[in-house]
């Protein structure tokens, strides 16, 4: 981790964004139990709400984010994402836990599979066939990139698998949810019966969902690359992706590392789990801190 001098103040700002969250979000409780309502699960999802309201005006305009957002060095940022990665606490009979991660630790599935498969003289782009590779080191079938071809080709009228027939309704433009992902990998799972997906941990390796909604186009931190987008991109076994630390000067793919002092690095995904009783909510989104939005929101309740 890259620590010097500001280390201080970066715990400082952790520490007073954490409190800030616990604040806010104790107070609106205070409100909502006020007015319970006699349907409790109507009154879980207004909770919820809150919650996520609370989270997002926070965000928006936490001074704590505005000094990592005025910081050039990167620095601050780094130790504020090594210190929130888990945030849980409690108010009143609800348990939340916050998880706050870069967002650009994964491969864009969206700007893999927009490439040609031609590239030059009839050969496939270099990032293709390392994907390729990467699938027959599990054994799966290639047809299954074929098939990730086909999910996203809304106007294909030459399908090169027989996805498209068996799921005429599926959305079609990208992969909007890792349950949109799931349905593609049981389709080929059916297909082929046969399951080597199920050893990917595909929540490791791609970022899903639309292109950010902001001017920042996507690229990846090599400072914070998951260790199955290590195994897939720099061709380093499962062992040894662990202790492997990218160098983007030596990378075949250094065109998709941000550099140090990128804007494009300041995304982050916000988890949030809500546990009532035997109510539960997963909500997920990303949140540039650098224009101070938040897009690409999952809700699973």
């Amino acid at each position: 981790m890259r620590i010097n001098s500001k280390n201080g103040i970066a715990l400082l700002i952790t520490l007073f964004f954490i409190m800030a969250i616990t604040i806010s979000i104790g107070i609106g409780f205070k409100y909502v139990n006020e007015a319970k309502s006699s349907i409790k699960d109507e009154n879980f999802l207004l909770q919820t709400n809150i919650i996520i309201d609370d989270v997002l005006i926070l965000l928006k305009d936490s001074k704590e984010l505005q000094l990592i957002k005025d910081d050039t060095t990167g620095e601050i940022f780094d130790i504020f994402l090594a210190q929130s990665e888990f945030i849980p606490f409690e108010v009143s009979d609800i348990k939340v836990a916050i998880s706050i991660k870069s967002a650009r630790r994964k491969i864009n599935l969206k700007n893999l599979l927009d490439l040609n498969t031609t590239g030059q003289n009839n050969v496939e782009d270099p990032l293709i066939q390392q994907f390729k590779s990467f699938l027959t080191s599990y054994n799966v079938n290639l047809s299954y990139f074929d098939m990730l071809k086909d999910a996203v080709s809304k106007n294909n009228d030459y399908p090169i698998t027989d996805f498209i027939d068996a799921k005429p309704d599926i959305f079609r433009e990208y992969i909007s949810s890792y349950g949109h992902l799931n349905e593609i990998n049981e389709h080929y799972k059916n297909t082929y019966y046969e399951n080597s997906l199920v050893k990917i941990d595909f929540k490791d390796l791609f970022y899903v969902g639309r292109e950010n909604n902001t001017s920042n186009s996507y690229c990846i931190d090599s400072y914070y690359i998951t260790n199955t987008a290590k195994v897939m991109l720099e061709g380093v076994n499962v062992d040894e992706a662990e202790n492997f630390v990218v160098d983007t000067n030596k990378s075949a793919f250094d065109y998709l590392y941000c550099s140090v002092n990128d804007d494009k690095r300041y995304v982050i995904d916000v988890e949030l789990e809500i546990i009532q009783g035997q109510k539960t909510a997963n909500i997920s989104f990303e949140y540039d801190i650098k224009q101070t939005k938040g897009y690409n929101f999952s809700y699973e309740i």
